[in-house]
């Protein structure tokens, strides 16, 4: 509302602006020259544009300008300390995180470098692969580390979560993307002004950082708190700035020395295996669309995050019709289609060396593979792991869609929208030689 109301006064300015300089230039072709009222006329329009000029420079430039100033002021009083050692924000989990800061806005300042740290990087290889590119081209160097698949630190990790070989398959998926990535641009764009560097490490990690201009004295770095160690519960974030005495130096050290322990990941540097294969990784997202029975089209779904204790899936976002549910909705229930498409070359169904989908909803949604409907109901919003389908046997050659019938069950009693949310996450992950 405050944004609308802005924009219309700075609009409001513009116009008075306007209508006082045409006021102005036009009273002369009004009025005669010896008339009683050219002069008032003029003055008065002059006076008109001057207000508009002053009422405009005030929006466009003053009131900002002193907004932040007043905030700034009532942080150092309410909150010294976050103040003094640098600290912009504190967030429960990277869910939290990314409602506040997108990857295109925290990259859209970025002059030099951005480095970026963690176990995947399985967000990054999946959603932001263009972005990446964007800035290579646009001269910016970007350093990316992530664990090295073959390492003991994987397999520990693996075991505590039970054995199951999703860490490992995220970090063998992440580095052929990446590497795909650093090929075309190599091929495409031999003259690239910015660098595209990839490194691996074996050791446990301290943390997971996203480091953007980081020797700029206008630096940027947020950091998780804490070591990943194949847990479900996510951790919490912490963004920081650089401050004179402030904490900046001491996450900016740990992340040059995890890069200087790390190793350069060639080009071709995954396995043979890896090397023979081609991997494609769908999923919920802008991609995603709905079915809107109203215009019987499909659109663009809506990212959502209604829920704080929903679970997320490395690399998707949830997704809806719209971001928030209506409270007539959440009163009746409602049941809703999505929809996502790939293409695979002929004769790959032959060579599928897996298939696999992530997929959580609330409350519920039924999958269908091209033309076969799964028969289980898949939910599990707020479960420790997400449900893992195999695929395999209902992927086709050519043209392929994964459907999913989202329910969202009626609850009469709610009060607000927040009562009875509804959303939808998927990660679809195939692997095939070539």
């Amino acid at each position: 509302m405050k944004a609308w109301i802005r924009d219309r006064i700075a609009i409001l300015a513009l116009l008075i602006l306007v209508v006082g300089a045409v006021g102005y230039i036009s009273a002369g072709q009004v009025f005669a020259p010896d008339s009683m009222w050219l002069h008032p006329v003029r003055e008065f329009a002059l006076l008109m544009s001057l207000i508009g000029v002053v009422s405009l420079g005030y929006e466009l430039f003053l009131r900002e300008l002193s907004f932040n100033e007043y905030k700034a002021a009532l942080e150092e009083i309410v909150n010294p300390d976050a103040v003094r050692l640098g600290i912009q924000g504190i967030y429960k989990n990277r869910s939290e995180l990314g409602q506040r800061h997108t990857f295109e806005g925290l990259f859209k300042k970025v002059k030099r470098e951005i480095f970026i740290g963690g176990t995947s990087l399985l967000s990054i290889s999946t959603s932001s692969r263009e972005l990446l590119r964007e800035k290579v081209l646009n001269g910016i160097t970007v350093k990316l580390l992530l664990m090295d698949p073959d390492s003991d630190v994987v397999e520990m990790i693996t075991r505590q979560a039970g054995g199951k070989p999703t860490f490992l398959n995220e970090i063998k998926t992440s580095l052929m993307l990446l590497q795909k990535l650093q090929e075309e641009i190599e091929e495409s764009h031999p003259g690239a002004k910015g660098k595209f560097i990839i490194h691996t490490y074996d050791a446990i990690p301290s943390h997971s950082f996203i480091s953007l201009d980081a020797t700029e004295p206008g630096g940027m770095i947020i950091a998780d708190i804490g070591a990943y160690l194949g847990r479900s519960h996510q951790r919490p974030s912490m963004l920081v700035t650089r401050k004179k005495n402030g904490i900046y130096d001491y996450w900016q050290d740990l992340n040059e020395a995890m890069w200087a322990e790390s190793k350069l990941l060639a080009s071709g540097g995954a396995s043979k295996e890896d090397a023979s294969t081609r991997t494609t990784v769908l999923v919920s997202g802008k991609n995603t669309e709905y079915y809107d029975a109203g215009s019987d089209s499909w659109r663009a779904a809506s990212l959502c995050e209604q829920n704080p204790k929903w679970r997320g899936i490395k690399g998707s976002q949830w997704v809806w019709t719209r971001k928030m549910i209506t409270l007539a909705e959440a009163r009746t229930g409602s049941q809703h289609r999505f929809r996502t498409k790939f293409h695979l070359p002929p004769a790959t169904k032959e060579s599928i060396v897996r298939a696999e989908m992530y997929v959580r909803s609330d409350d519920a949604c039924h999958v269908t593979v091209n033309d076969v409907g799964l028969k289980q109901e898949y939910g599990g919003a707020e479960y420790p792991d997400p449900f893992i389908i195999d695929v395999e046997k209902y992927i086709v050659d050519g043209e392929n869609t994964l459907s999913f019938e989202l329910i969202n069950y009626a609850k009469p009693d709610a009060t607000v929208p927040e009562d009875n949310p509804a959303g939808l996450i998927y990660r679809f992950h195939i692997e095939y030689r070539e």
